[in-house]
């Protein structure tokens, strides 16, 4: 089962609800890689092994959990899945929520099927919410990457000024799989957590070009300078052997809805040489749009 991730624009922003396929964390087709709370979309698509057709769209969310738990109801992970879709498009009301993470704290806590571990932390993720942080803390444990992978997402996608202990993500940094490294820098720059901004500088220098291109989005929110040099690349790719198109595209748009987004003038004179050079209609009317800003 391939990874899967949610993240909003803002804080009124509905809850997304992204697939992802392999392990790149870069693109973006609607807002950049780390507004707040952060959004990332994910390359690929869901494979649903042997799975044709979902539950009813029309089964409500109560019904789900109760599927969860049930002894008896097989493919349990289809019902995370689904109930992660559900919350994913706003579908809880909010009285309802501490009944929902008691319930899935539950069904993770004995669940022994990773897939329907992972979707449980997918779906708590979406709630937004810190009663959903001592399952987060313990899917940050998790055998399965993919669970690990998701409670960094889950934790990215929180609001800010929650009271999370953000230093236990250090370790995380080195891990070997670089989806996870992406995910916490991406995680930690969105919270501005200081205590972590030495980590996240030291990420450019990452093997992963992916990672570099993360930690340098994620260093816009810290209006380091560090990342200077990886924004201009950034900024000034044509082609690139590692990305597509519209891969690249998303790229330059993370880095300037970042940028306009913490009005950092120190690199109007960036955003002016995408103005004047680029190509892409759309990466050229984003970077005029934010330039305008920067001048205001």
């Amino acid at each position: 089962m391939k990874r899967l991730n949610s993240m909003a624009e803002t804080n009124e922003e509905p809850k997304k609800l992204v697939l992802k396929g392999d392990k790149k964390l870069l693109e973006n087709p609607f807002v950049g890689s780390l507004v707040v709370p952060i959004a990332i979309v994910l390359v690929g698509a869901l494979i649903i092994f042997g799975v044709t057709k979902m539950l009813s769209a029309e089964t409500s969310y109560k019904d789900h959990v109760r599927e969860l738990q049930s002894k008896a109801f097989g493919n349990k992970w289809i019902a995370a899945y689904e109930l992660s879709k559900k919350i994913g498009s706003s579908q809880i009301p909010d009285e309802d929520i501490p009944w929902l993470v008691e319930n899935l704290t539950d069904v993770y806590n004995n669940s022994p099927d990773p897939r329907t571990r992972d979707f449980v932390v997918v779906a708590l993720g979406g709630l937004r919410t810190e009663l959903a942080f001592p399952v987060l803390e313990a899917a940050l444990k998790d055998k399965s990457s993919d669970v690990r992978f998701h409670a960094l997402v889950a934790l990215g996608n929180m609001p800010l000024g929650m009271n999370f202990n953000w230093e236990t993500l250090k370790p995380y940094f080195k891990d070997e799989d670089h989806a996870i490294r992406q995910a916490v820098v991406l995680a930690v720059g969105t919270h501005r957590v200081e205590e972590l901004e030495g980590a996240v500088i030291a990420s450019l220098r990452d093997d992963s070009i992916a990672v570099r291109y993360s930690a340098a989005t994620a260093l816009i929110y810290y209006k380091n300078e560090a990342a200077l040099g990886m924004i201009k690349q950034i900024l000034e790719i044509d082609k690139s052997s590692s990305f597509d198109v519209n891969q690249v595209t998303n790229l330059k748009l993370n880095i300037l809805n970042a940028i306009e987004k913490m009005k950092w003038k120190k690199v109007t004179s960036l955003v002016q040489s995408v103005v004047d050079g680029n190509n892409n209609p759309k990466v050229t009317t984003k970077a005029q749009q934010v330039l305008n800003e920067l001048k205001n």
